[in-house]
């Protein structure tokens, strides 16, 4: 199955300044389940907003994104690693051991080949007792359906491509992989915003 990625949309996304600034609900959720001065890799990292509020607690980050437009935004901000770098396939994940993996809406960009590829390798770069935390929007979402159908549970709407993931499916991948599930919620009120709210599946596996 070919790569999927949508860079250009996300440069210019980023290019325009679009993206929140705060740091997520989410990141502020993780921050119950981490301890400062751990290591912490952001997948994803976007215009690098929960990677800063991350190193603002005491983590040490490193953060990767494909889009140059993204990695721009902040990475001469804060002593943060920032690799602009597919983060399914990155360097990053191979030369260092990290206690915490973070992928706060990554993974449903990334199509099912390229989610079994990169589910492994960051149960690997991880040190053991290490948590992955992951949020995604899931085939419960009120924009699944919408759009230019490619394959199952993919669409291009909105001018970007989304992939929905079957919470089950995905919680039964993190388990076949080794990893422990510490905690796993599925909701449509965990990032309300001008009127949007996405149906989204958070988890927290353990190695």
């Amino acid at each position: 199955m070919k790569q999927r990625t949508d860079t250009p949309y996300w440069n210019k996304y980023y290019g325009n300044d679009m993206a929140p600034k705060p740091p997520s609900d989410f990141a502020k959720y993780v921050l119950e389940f981490v301890e400062p001065d751990r290591m912490l890799i952001d997948l994803g990292c976007g215009n690098g907003r929960d990677s800063i509020f991350f190193c603002r607690n005491g983590l040490k980050v490193t953060a990767v994104d494909l889009s140059q437009g993204a990695i721009a935004s902040f990475r001469k901000s804060m002593p943060i690693f920032a690799v602009c770098d597919d983060f399914v396939k990155t360097h990053a994940l191979r030369c260092v051991d990290y206690d915490y993996a973070y992928a706060r809406w990554s993974i449903h960009a990334i199509n099912k080949a390229q989610q079994d590829e990169l589910l492994p390798n960051v149960y690997h770069a991880l040190k053991n007792g290490g948590l992955f935390f992951s949020e995604s929007r899931t085939i419960n979402d009120e924009k699944y359906g919408h759009g230019e159908e490619l394959g199952e549970h993919e669409f291009i709407f909105d001018e970007h491509y989304r992939r929905f993931l079957d919470p089950d499916a995905f919680l039964n991948q993190l388990k076949n992989i080794g990893f422990e599930i510490v905690a796993y919620e599925e909701s449509d009120q965990f990032s309300v915003m001008n009127g949007d709210a996405p149906t989204l599946i958070r988890v927290v596996a353990r190695k």
